[in-house]
């Protein structure tokens, strides 16, 4: 278990801490570190960048909007699984389709979703574009388009 710490990208007020979390697993905390957007309390933040500060990790951000986000029903997270939603990623779409929804176990699973470039999906290859988590509905997401190769294939 380690510490983490999600922290404002604004170097003129010091890089005001957002989050803290005292104990979370190490493999969370690299899954954190690999997603490019964090949604807590309604506001999407970008992940710009993280490091490591003796016992502490600290991920910083950026807000992408001041204005919190609609809230959107979550997914039931019974059992204690870890759900990551498959979505497919359009240009200008003010809302991303969820193709599938996989439960895992534990985190190494998801892992080797999350470090992937590519997924084979629907018998397609599709590329990743962003992967995110939402701590309001307790969701991962990995948003995806169909490849270029696959996109030749029509």
């Amino acid at each position: 278990m380690v510490q983490l710490e999600y922290r404002l990208l604004n170097e003129e007020n010091g890089f005001p801490a957002l989050y803290g979390y005292e104990r979370i697993p190490k493999d969370e905390v690299i899954v954190r570190c690999l997603c490019d957007y964090f949604i807590k309390e309604g506001i999407v933040y970008e992940v710009t960048s993280s490091a490591k500060e003796n016992f502490l990790q600290v991920i910083y951000v950026k807000k992408l909007e001041d204005n919190p986000h609609p809230q959107t029903p979550g997914q039931i997270t019974g059992m204690g699984y870890i759900l990551l939603e498959l979505r497919e990623f359009q240009e200008e779409a003010e809302s991303y389709p969820v193709m599938k929804t996989l439960e895992f176990g534990n985190m190494q699973d998801l892992l080797l979703y999350a470090v992937s470039q590519y997924i084979d999906f629907q018998d397609c290859e599709w590329e990743r574009t962003s992967f995110e988590i939402d701590e309001d509905r307790q969701v991962f997401s990995l948003y995806l388009k169909k490849s270029e190769k696959e996109e030749g294939v029509k």
